[in-house]
């Protein structure tokens, strides 16, 4: 599947749990969103901090 696929599928599948009436999903991304936040470390350091040990997880999604 090429990326733009993959992508777009993600989108879909997204946007069809949002309408779902679970609320795990939405308070997943809500944490999310605080988790990633700036406060004493930037949002952009929070980030990479993600990616690096992602990374180092081989987990690539």
């Amino acid at each position: 599947m090429h990326v733009h696929e993959r992508n777009a599928e993600k989108k879909r599948l997204n946007g069809l749990m949002l309408k779902s009436p679970m609320k795990v999903y939405r308070a997943f991304g809500d944490i999310g969103k605080e988790v990633f936040a700036d406060g004493a470390l930037s949002k952009k350091h929070k980030e990479l901090t993600a990616l690096a040990v992602a990374v180092s997880q081989n987990c690539f999604d």
